[in-house]
Order: C-alpha cells, then structure tokens, then sequence
C-alpha cells in the first residue's frame, strides 16, 4: 500500500515539479537509503552535464569535490553505467570490505567525507538526451541492503525511470511556458485561454486591455465574439474546427470601418495540459494588431544569426507569430522544407524550442537597438 502511494506520487509530482525531489527522498527512504545522488556525465569535458541529489544535509561541497576529482575513481559508476538499462546494481555483490580498505575512493572521500558506503543504482536512459546514473545511498555504519531493500528497490525502477524522465520533460515545459508567456507580453501579444466549452478561461495583459477597447474583439456570454458579424462567424467556425482537427489556423478580423484588417488570430490547441500560465485552457489563441512595421526583419536576423535567407524569412514568420505550418500553406513551400528550416534556426540560436528561439532573437536584437 505504501508503495503504490508512493508510485502515484512520483507521477503527480513530476508533473507539478515543485515537490518532485522531496517525493523522490522519500521513495529514497523507502528502500532503507539515506539519500539519493541522480547525474548525466560528460565525458568529453569530464564533468556532469547536470546534478541533482538529496536535500537538507550539506552535500553541496561533497558532490562539488565528487564531480571535481572523485567521480572518476568511483568504481561504482562504472557498474552502473555498463549495466543493461533499467537493472538495479548493488555495489555490495561487486565491492568487498577488502576492495573497500584498499580504496583511495573510499578511504580518502566517501566514508571519512560523505559518510556513504553501500550503494543501488540504475543507468536510466531518455530519448534523444544523455543517460541518467540514479545512485541510492546508505550511510557508513549501517548493514547492507538487505533482500527486500533491493526487491523493493527492483520493483520500483520502472516507476523511477519514468517518473524522472517526466519530471525533466515537464520542467522544459514549464519553462517554455512560463518563457512563452512572458515573451508574448513583451511583443505585446495578447493571448487567450478557452477551456473545453468555448469559454475565456484566460487572458493576458494585452488581451484583457484589447478586449477593453472592444474594436474588433469582445467577450459575449463568456466567449470571444468579433464585432463584425461575419468575422464572428468565421471565428467560431475556425475555433470548432481546431478543437476537432487539433490542426492550427489563422484568422484576420476586420477593423470597425471594414477598410481592412485589423487584427490576425492564431488559433491552436493547448499542447501542454498539465499547469502552466495559461492554466488547463483546450484552445490557446494569440492576437496581434496591424503593425506599421515589423518588430524584427529578415535582414536583422540573417546578420545576427548567420540563418540563410529562407531561414530568415521563417524566423521573421515565427516572430510575428505564423505557424510553421500557415507559413507553408501561405508560400506554397512543402511543411517538410520549413520544419527542416525551423530545426535550422533551432540549431542556429542554440535553442530547444520554438518558443526559446523567438525569445533569444527578439532579446538580442533588442540588446543591438538599445547600445
């Protein structure tokens, strides 16, 4: 029973992030550990690519002096790292008490500095990411892991694995989230959240002051209208084909005199479910106002970033808020051509996400216009 509590809340707590790691000690604790030590190693540079291990204790300058110079000299990571992906090591069925008193590792750092001997791990892989070694430890002067540490510790890998790889995909997407919604600020677009009956269940700044001035843009009976009927029309049909489709669209409303359009829509569905700033909203819906120029050219880009001149001139889409896929359908290029274009300027602006590169090219050439 303690144990399926403990699974669900490895899940629900990888999602929600804030207390992931303290679920994780406790999972730790479980298994009769003291703490656990989880890193991606670099080898080429010789140092983790990220590090993350048990609260409370002040580790900080232990692991520091790990990383730095012990880390390779602990022959325990070797066992875990050769061993088939997902199978708990003990460290105990390698490492005697023998091999333990002849031990620079152990003698000069892990039982006199960490106070740690006994050791199960797990090399945890992640697609399209590096390896994740999972140590849990025990404290010098206890006994070994006994039978049914090491069963417990067995049945809960699976869980583990999944739950740390959902953990670290959540935090990109909180991130991305928390960045998208800043970033969308900053260009002063204004976004809106519909939950699964049409309904507003979020707005920005930007889209609370447009709605304000009610031009083109309005909310009736909790839902967003267009001031021209036939706009309002075709805005309810788009939202309605988006949400059974699940394929984005683009939308341009009219300005209250119909001499031309004011404002252009991008109508998606909510690709993160779990929460972020735009809470739990089905369909997400960003609105930009007729610009007299752009906020970023193409020019601008292709200089800063060293992108050719059709990446430049998606990358310039992006910013302005084009889906890929609009841009596409709208030059006539294959989806394949721009997606191939968009990992480019992935690549080109150090970038994981669509949302980070918009963010980074829109800051630095900011940076460029203010010096």
């Amino acid at each position: 029973m303690v144990k399926d509590q403990l699974i669900g809340d490895l899940y629900e707590s990888a999602i929600r992030q804030d207390d992931f790691l303290e679920v994780l000690q406790s999972t730790t604790e479980a298994v009769g550990a003291n703490m656990f030590h989880m890193f991606s190693w670099d080898a080429a540079n010789n140092c983790p690519r990220f590090s993350v291990y048990s609260a409370g204790f002040n580790w900080e300058p232990i692991i520091a002096t790990y990383e730095r110079y012990y880390a390779i000299l602990d022959p325990r990571r070797d066992l875990v790292a050769r061993a088939p992906e997902g199978t708990l090591v003990a460290c105990q069925d390698y490492i005697s008490d023998r091999d333990v008193e002849r031990s620079e590792f152990y003698q000069d750092y892990q039982l006199p500095t960490a106070g740690l001997r006994y050791l199960m791990g797990a090399r945890l892989t992640r697609p399209g990411s590096s390896e994740t070694l999972l140590g849990l430890l025990r404290a010098s002067g206890r006994p070994p892991f006994s039978d049914r540490d090491r069963e417990t510790a067995t049945s809960l890998i699976p869980h583990l694995h999944r739950a740390i790889n959902l953990w670290q995909d959540a935090k990109v997407l909180h991130q991305d989230a928390a960045l998208g919604n800043e970033l969308m600020e900053q260009l002063g677009l204004a976004v809106f959240g519909l939950d699964k009956e049409g309904r507003v269940a979020y707005a920005n700044q930007a889209g609370e002051a447009l709605l304000r001035a009610g031009s083109s843009l309005k909310i009736k009976h909790g839902r967003l209208a267009a001031t021209n009927s036939a706009d309002h029309d075709a805005l309810h049909s788009a939202i309605l084909r988006v949400a059974k489709s699940r394929r984005g669209e683009s939308l341009a409303l009219q300005a209250p005199s119909g001499t031309h359009h004011e404002l252009f829509l991008s109508i998606a569905k909510n690709p993160c479910q779990s929460p972020n700033p735009f809470n739990t909203s089905a369909i997400l819906i960003t609105v930009r106002r007729r610009a007299g120029s752009p906020l970023v050219t193409a020019s601008q880009l292709q200089r800063a970033f060293g992108l050719t001149p059709a990446e430049a001139a998606v990358a310039e889409a992006l910013i302005e808020g084009t889906a890929p896929e609009d841009y596409a359908d709208a030059r006539g290029i294959s989806p394949n051509t721009v997606r191939t274009q968009v990992r480019a300027i992935l690549s080109k602006t150090n970038s994981r996400s669509q949302v980070k590169a918009v963010s980074t090219m829109v800051w630095l050439l900011s940076q460029r216009k203010s010096e």
